[in-house]
C-alpha cells in the first residue's frame, strides 16, 4: 500500500459542497434576520400583556368581595387610595413584590395569591351604595401607568391605551 495523495475528485467534491453549503448559508441570512425582527418583538409583546394580565383579575376579585362585603355589611366601603397606591407603584416599578395590605384589606376580605406587579385601590361613593375598583401597573417600567377600573354595575375594562404595559 502506497502513501499517495487521495483522488482530485474527492477535494473537488469536498469544495463544491463547502461552496453550496456557504451560498446556502449566505442565502438564508437575510431571511433569518428578517424573522428574528418580526419574532423578538412580538414575544417581548406577548410577554408584557402576560405580566399586565395580573390587573383585570385582581380588580376583578375585589369586586366580587366588595359585593360580598354589602351583601353582609349593607354598605361598600373605600379601600386605599390613588395617591397611596402610585407611591407603592413608584417603590416597586413593575416587579413582583409581597402583598402589604393592610387593616382595610382585611376588613373587606381580599388579598391576592402570592406576589403581585399592580396596586390596587376602592373608592366607595359618599351614600356608599357604589363602588369603583382601579388597578394600576407599569411592568415595562416606562413610567407609564395601565390602569383597570371594575364598578357595582361592570367588570373590569383597561381605561389607558392598549400599547400600555
Amino acid at each position: 500500500m502506497s502513501d499517495a495523495a487521495p483522488p482530485k475528485r474527492a477535494s473537488a467534491a469536498l469544495i463544491i459542497l463547502l461552496v453550496v453549503a456557504g451560498g446556502v448559508c449566505f442565502l438564508l441570512l437575510p431571511f433569518i434576520g428578517i424573522v428574528a425582527a418580526i419574532a423578538i418583538p412580538n414575544f417581548l409583546t406577548m410577554q408584557m400583556k402576560a405580566k399586565r394580565s395580573e390587573i383585570p383579575a385582581n380588580v376583578d376579585g375585589i369586586k366580587t368581595a366588595e359585593l360580598s362585603y354589602d351583601a353582609a355589611f349593607d354598605e361598600f366601603i373605600s379601600v386605599s387610595s390613588r395617591r397611596e397606591a402610585e407611591a407603592e407603584l413608584a417603590q416597586g416599578g413593575g416587579e413582583q413584590r409581597p402583598w402589604r395590605g393592610g387593616s382595610q384589606w382585611e376588613k373587606l376580605g381580599w388579598r391576592p395569591d402570592g406576589t403581585v406587579r399592580g396596586v390596587y385601590w376602592v373608592e366607595a361613593s359618599s351614600d356608599q351604595r357604589s363602588f369603583t375598583v382601579y388597578g394600576l401597573c407599569d411592568v415595562d417600567g416606562d413610567g407609564d401607568y395601565a390602569e383597570f377600573k371594575a364598578s357595582d354595575e361592570a367588570n373590569a375594562r383597561m381605561t389607558t391605551p392598549a400599547g400600555v404595559y
